[in-house]
């Protein structure tokens, strides 16, 4: 396959540049990343009537803000099922699944500047649009997977339709490296499951397609190797077992010639920062405990790790400046049916360390799903 650069879109979806000038005294002038905080993608519950939200955890104070686009919206909810964020440039933007919307807001403030319509004639349209899955940011665009089966790319500036791509069946993860967009089309699990991976300079696209590629979820790029977690098959009732899960690496020669392999087993979430891939092993129908792991893309070797005061897992993200690992997981209920997970309630955050101590407890919404960290750049001058 060709070589692409390190691309992780589940973490971070523009590029910082770090550059150096001199002016007329002799001072130096540096403008470099910065991280400042972290939102958590809270999708509330649907069943419940529960809208979803967003939680921002701010560095500097320590402190969590629940609701923190209502509170910048005069009470404004976002809908139900928010799936997805990020910031690009100095807008945020924020996707929601059952509102068929991406939420366009000011990166500082959060006030809404632009809801965009997916199903509206002027974007998608119709069933095109439905159900907004995963963002992605490159080249002033942002491209916003759906359910209906396509791609769209839209200008950040205009917040017009650039280009519809038709990828494959309810697709999920969006990734871009180089020039070239990857998409996971999971198929709901169903079969005939594949990555499309697009020349977004031709709009060439190729399918690949294999048998460990059966429900693709994320999706990430390092080096020529292209990363996916799946969700595998679910077995028949009354147990439902999840089988197959875990995250995969794709590596070959070229998209007609490529092997897949199974690097981490049973993962059931990834998240990925520099040349680690973070992931825990949850799967559905399995008396085992939950493990979790670090996968070293350079060595090729795993490593486990065991966070403190987790017990069911709901999200996990890394910093990619701290490199501080995020796990979000819901509230413990108990029932006739013993302890289990709570849907209905808020959730909560616990931060680690790169060497995984524990640093920071905070609470979040209902059904934290992702985290969107809040990247940017400040200019130094000394």
């Amino acid at each position: 396959m060709k070589k692409f650069l390190l691309s992780f879109a589940v973490i971070m979806s523009t590029t910082l540049f770090t550059a150096c000038n001199n002016d007329s005294n002799g001072s130096h002038e540096y403008v470099v990343p910065v991280s400042d905080g972290v939102y958590v993608v809270c999708s509330g519950n649907s069943r419940s009537t529960i809208p979803g939200s967003l939680t921002y955890y701010d560095y500097s104070t320590q402190r969590a803000t629940q609701k923190a686009y209502s509170a910048a919206n005069g009470g404004a909810t976002l809908g139900m099922t928010v799936n997805d964020a990020l910031r690009y440039g100095d807008k945020f933007y924020i996707v929601v699944d059952g509102e068929n919307s991406v939420f366009v807001t000011n990166a500082k403030t959060l006030k809404l500047i632009q809801r965009i319509d997916l199903t509206s004639e002027s974007m998608l349209g119709g069933t095109d649009g439905v159900s907004p899955r995963r963002i992605a940011a490159y080249d002033n665009k942002i491209y916003v997977s759906t359910f209906g089966g396509y791609v769209a790319a839209i200008d950040t500036v205009t917040f017009s339709l650039n280009k519809k791509y038709k990828v494959g069946s309810y697709p999920e993860g969006v990734t871009i490296s180089n020039g070239y967009m990857f998409v996971a089309n999971s198929e709901h699990g169903n079969g005939n499951a594949s990555i499309s991976m697009i020349d977004l300079t031709t709009g060439t696209e190729q399918t690949l397609r294999n048998e460990n590629i059966r429900n693709p979820q994320e999706i990430a790029v390092a080096g020529s190797d292209i990363y996916f977690l799946d969700f595998g098959q679910f077995g028949p009732a009354p147990d439902y077992a999840q089988e197959h899960a875990g995250v995969y690496r794709i590596s070959g020669t070229s998209a007609s010639e490529f092997s897949v392999t199974q690097i981490i087993p049973n993962a059931t979430a990834m998240a990925c920062a520099g040349y680690k891939i973070y992931a825990y092993c949850s799967v559905y129908g399995s008396s085992d405990p939950v493990s979790y792991h670090v996968y070293n893309i350079q060595s090729g070797t795993s490593t486990e790790f065991k966070p403190e005061g987790i017990t069911f897992p709901a999200a996990i993200g890394v910093d990619p400046l701290t490199e501080n690992v995020f796990i979000a997981a819901y509230q413990s209920a108990t029932n006739e049916y013993g302890t289990s997970a709570d849907w209905s309630t808020n959730g909560f955050v616990n931060v680690y360390s790169p060497s995984f101590q524990k640093i920071a407890t905070f609470d979040c919404g209902v059904g934290p799903a992702r985290f969107a960290f809040n990247l940017g750049s400040e200019t130094i001058i000394y």
